[in-house]
């Protein structure tokens, strides 16, 4: 998914003010994104976890174990570019996953009734065809193929305005040049 200026902006709004804001604003709607929502018992912390400390200098000398330390990344802008983000604590997770799934119901376990309801309305019309074709085709991979159906045919694939051939000049993110305290040498 991809995200313009304006929507990275608002989505790291607390890292307003900040001397890295612009810079990853600048990075993070520079390309494709993937939005992911973990559930689980402590799925924030253990999530954080995983990921590692936020700075990539950090993770790499004391948790290289992490994915910010395997996949992130230093450059002359800062070390913040760390490949990954993660709520850190409920309030903001909730408003995190309604930036990127609004129709999400976020909170404790829904009761039986709500999960029928939900199914009915988000999930049948996709669900119910792509399973009788599986039983129809009966492929090797029923798993792999009933994934790989979902997502062709997946009615809730966000929409993207047509991009002209070439985007106008003030319309384009661009990272400012790095001021002395933000350059790693």
């Amino acid at each position: 998914m991809l995200r313009v200026c304006e929507q990275t902006a608002e989505f790291y709004r607390s890292h307003y003010g900040r001397q890295h804001f612009p810079h990853l604003v600048a990075h993070v709607s520079g390309g494709p994104l993937v939005a992911m929502v973990l559930a689980g018992t402590d799925a924030i912390e253990r999530w954080r976890t995983l990921m590692g400390p936020a700075r990539v200098e950090e993770a790499q000398a004391y948790w290289p174990d992490t994915l910010r330390a395997r996949y992130g990344r230093r450059t002359e802008f800062g070390d913040y570019f760390n490949g990954l983000h993660g709520s850190e604590n409920y309030a903001e997770a909730v408003r995190e996953i309604h930036f990127f799934f609004p129709n999400m119901l976020v909170g404790p376990v829904p009761r039986l009734w709500q999960i029928r309801d939900y199914i009915q309305k988000n999930l049948r019309a996709s669900l119910a065809p792509a399973l009788t074709q599986l039983a129809h085709e009966k492929p090797a991979e029923p798993m792999l193929w009933l994934a790989d159906r979902l997502r062709r045919h997946n009615p809730n694939e966000p929409e993207f305005a047509p991009q002209p051939a070439e985007m106008a000049e003030e319309m384009k993110c661009y990272t400012p040049n790095p001021s002395q305290a933000s350059n790693l040498n």
